[in-house]
């Protein structure tokens, strides 16, 4: 447009100035014949002076109405003749020749008046009004530019429907295909049959959207599969940009966990802790987000080290979560463009921990308090558990008889239940106390309806107490299996009294040698439990084995088991060695116990077997076992002589171990075994049907059966 604009102008100008000079030049030439006339009239009058001749053919021009005025001078240039009104300055044509000279309301045509034989006579100026032709020029102008406007017009119309129909219609298609395009309709295609520019713009458009359609549903899958993984874990996640602010990704799980704190815009730390601007965790929170998203990737991992690891997270009003966090980097071009927080809900697990916690303070309470009524004797512990063993039977006689519970019945129950609970308040019992004081609050809501007229309400309340006692009972055999479990002698601290020893020994020595029933339990009362002789080892072997840097534990069996009174007063100094010599020769270090397949830990295992008419006890370990080439050829023994190899084990100053330390290697412990046991008629061995770990085994003389398969 702006092109036919200036074309239609300057044609049009060009036309206006071409019709202008055209009148002009007419106007021109007509004038020039009638001066070129006048001046050949003009000749004789002048050659002879005669004025009155020249202004009667001046006279003739008046009829011109174009004529403004007209004027001859004579060679002197003075004027000769003079019609109309002649504009001033027109003697400068006096010493010029012939010219016209057009101005732009009139033309001025001066001619020399000159001789045959060339001598200058005088000057001839006409001058002649434009105004005609000025006329004609402004009405051709005004249809010149009427006629090029309309033509301009009628062009420019015909190119706008042309560039409408075969330029704007094509893109206007591609612009609302662009446009639901975008909107997300992935079956717009764009149909422009010519072959031109456009036509194939508009087949790259409908590659371009086909290949858009197929990575976006690829993309779609992916982000769908991904999504769904999101949703299925454990986990609530969200992702945050450099200002902190999350964005429209948010698992299931996180909306679940966090509700409208998980709505994109929001900052992580009001979505952690929904504090205001004083809020110390929210502002520490923010800063590290600056921080993160400055730091370099391979420093992010120390920068996470900074970052809330866990937080107690209050959901709604007495719903506190306990949320454990972890920051992941999202890495564009070797930065940071966003970070991915993965929140684990282990509130569960957290109140788990806390319960068994409890518990287990709970138990090891109980425990303390077992094992200082072991201490003690644990003789009152075990009157408790009788009488209120005796008392449970009676709750329980009186609850099974039929009918209504009478309110001599109740007292009773009452009674029974208050003692019983105020013993178990002195043994710091306090679950077996509360499971007595709930029944004893039911049974309390029964006497207050005792003269209810509901006669069946009796019964069915009277199961309800029944299925109370039946738990009362359980607590008190938990309590009962506590007991025996801080006892280093099981279940015989059940069976035991505290007597003398000293008349104990009396008794015997009144016996003298006789046999029979008398001595026989004479020889029990002077016996000691196995557990009781090896109590003081089991707490200290996780010591004894930290100082040569292993782990290791002692495990007893036969615990109840009786060991008579002349071995039970050697056997700690016995076990002790073995248990000492197990911990420096036999458990291998932690990092070797793994590359073995072993557990880390080691086990020292002593049990006392109750054999007739004597116990035999074995000491074992699941160590290396005894390496006897080397214990031979520490000693100069033949290797292949495996009996008396493990003969040197006993004999004095021969040990594998190549240092000394402060539990062996000084070769002595096990001659010095032997020596005490021999002393009281026992013997010990190793047992040699082991592939795996050691044994040793001691048994009285006179028991000459051979142990085999381990046993």
């Amino acid at each position: 447009m702006v092109v036919l604009t200036s074309v239609t102008v300057l044609v049009a100008n060009h036309v206006i100035q071409k019709t202008r000079d055209d009148l002009v030049s007419a106007k021109a030439s007509a004038a020039s014949m009638m001066a070129d006339l006048l001046s050949g009239a003009l000749t004789a009058p002048l050659d002879f002076g005669d004025q009155d001749a020249a202004q009667g053919d001046l006279d003739q021009l008046r009829s011109n109405r174009a004529l403004i005025g007209a004027m001859a001078w004579g060679s002197d240039a003075q004027p000769v003749a003079r019609v109309g009104k002649p504009p001033e300055g027109l003697s400068a044509f006096t010493t010029r020749g012939a010219e016209n000279q057009v101005l732009e309301r009139e033309i001025r045509v001066a001619r020399p008046v000159v001789r045959d034989d060339g001598r200058r006579l005088g000057t001839l100026v006409l001058v002649f009004s434009l105004d005609p032709e000025n006329a004609a020029f402004a009405a051709a102008r005004r249809n010149i530019l009427a006629y090029a406007g309309l033509v301009g017009a009628v062009t420019a119309f015909l190119l706008l429907g042309f560039a409408r129909w075969q330029i704007v219609r094509p893109l206007s298609r591609l612009v609302d295909a662009a446009r639901r395009l975008g909107e997300g309709d992935r079956t717009v295609r764009v149909h422009v049959r010519t072959n031109d520019e456009l036509g194939r713009l508009a087949g790259v458009f409908n590659a371009m959207s086909s290949a858009i359609l197929e990575r976006e549903g690829k993309l779609e899958m992916a982000t769908e599969s991904l999504r769904e993984l999101f949703d299925n874990m454990r986990e609530a996640i969200v992702a945050f940009g450099p200002d902190g602010r999350l964005g429209s990704e948010a698992s299931k799980q996180a909306r679940r966990l966090f509700g409208e704190r998980a709505e994109a815009g929001r900052h992580v730390a009001e979505l952690l802790y929904g504090g205001g601007p004083l809020c110390v965790e929210t502002e520490a929170l923010r800063q590290w987000v600056d921080v993160a998203f400055d730091a370099e990737l391979d420093l992010f991992p120390e920068v996470a080290e900074l970052a809330p690891r866990s937080i107690w997270f209050e959901r709604a009003p007495g719903d506190r979560r306990f949320l454990r966090l972890e920051f992941c980097p999202v890495v564009s071009g070797q930065k940071i463009a966003r970070i991915m927080l993965l929140a684990t809900d282990e509130t569960e697990l957290r109140r788990l921990e806390e319960s068994v916690k409890t518990k287990d303070e709970e138990h090891a309470r109980q425990i303390a308090a077992m094992r200082r009524l072991v201490a003690g004797g644990g003789q009152v512990f075990v009157r408790f558990v009788e009488i209120s063993r005796e008392r449970v039977a009676r709750c329980s006689e009186i609850l099974e008889a039929d009918g209504r519970l009478r309110p001599a019945d109740l007292d009773e129950l009452l009674q029974q239940l208050h003692t019983m609970k105020g013993e178990a308040r002195s043994f710091d019992l306090e679950r077996l106390a509360d499971e007595i004081m709930t029944l004893e609050d039911e049974l309390a809501a029964v006497q207050a309806r005792a003269r209810s007229e509901d006669e069946r309400e009796g019964g069915g309340r009277a199961a309800s107490l029944r299925a109370r006692l039946g738990r009362v009972a359980e607590e008190l055999a938990r309590a009962q299996e506590t007991f025996v479990d801080a006892s280093p002698v099981g279940r015989a601290i059940l069976d035991q009294i505290t007597v003398s020893r000293t008349d104990v020994s009396r008794l015997g020595e009144l016996l003298g040698g006789r046999g029979g029933e008398a001595a026989e339990i004479v020889r029990r009362l002077a016996a000691r439990p196995f557990g009781e002789v090896l109590a003081p080892l089991v707490e200290r072997v996780p010591r004894w084995a930290e100082k040569e840097g292993k782990r290791a534990r002692l495990e007893i069996d036969g615990r109840e088991v009786p060991v008579p009174a002349d071995l039970a007063g050697l056997l700690p100094g016995v076990l002790i060695h073995l248990v000492r010599n197990a911990i420096a020769h036999g458990i291998e270090p932690p990092d070797a116990r793994v590359r073995l397949g072993k557990p880390e830990l080691g086990v020292i295992r002593a049990a006392c077997i109750d054999d007739e008419p004597l116990p035999t006890i074995v000491v074992e370990d699941d160590g290396r076992g005894i390496d006897l080439h080397a214990l031979a050829a520490s000693a100069g023994v033949d290797p292949a002589d495996l009996p008396r190899a493990r003969e040197l084990l006993f004999a004095p100053g021969v040990s594998t171990k190549g240092d000394v330390s402060d539990l062996a290697g000084r070769g002595v412990g096990l001659s010095a075994v032997r020596a005490d046991l021999l002393s009281v008629g026992w013997l010990i061995e190793v047992d040699a049907s082991r592939e795996a770990g050691t044994a040793f085994v001691i048994r009285a003389r006179n028991q000459t059966a051979s142990l085999s398969n381990g046993d």
